[in-house]
């Protein structure tokens, strides 16, 4: 099977991160295909796990934005890993694609931010499903 469109990756570019009252935060990430610059933002708890998980919703919300709406994903569950001896963020996602719901895993080695891990495992969890909606 061939695809018609080149073989462009997203490409996670930055985050932010902004305190809001009420012991919530703002995470702002940015990330790219091609020449497109997608933006998202989600809000969230202002603890170190919720904002790994807002992190995680805003990816998860470009993601979506960028294959227009082709397939939708849920955060359902992120935590910190130790596996073979690696510290990792991992992230369940729910995804329905086609009319049908599936539950992913994506991973990522923390390799100094923890919030760029979180971002990274977004993406991983649902690159399969990204390159699936991006064939015509």
């Amino acid at each position: 099977m061939t695809y018609t469109v080149s073989h462009k990756r997203l490409r996670y570019d930055h985050a932010e991160v902004s305190e809001l009252a009420g012991g919530k935060c703002l995470v702002k990430i940015t990330i790219s295909l091609g020449e497109r610059i997608i933006e998202k933002d989600a809000t969230g708890g202002d603890d170190a796990i919720g904002r790994l998980k807002t992190a995680a919703v805003a990816t998860l919300k470009a993601i979506e934005e960028t294959v227009e709406g082709r397939f939708t994903a849920t955060l359902a569950d992120l935590d910190h890993v130790n596996a073979l001896g690696k510290d990792l963020i991992a992230v369940l996602v729910d995804v329905v694609f086609e009319g049908k719901e599936v539950q992913v895993f994506g991973s990522c080695q923390i390799a100094g931010s923890e919030l760029d891990a979180a971002v990274k495992s977004a993406l991983n969890a649902t690159n399969r499903f990204f390159e699936l909606a991006m064939r015509t």
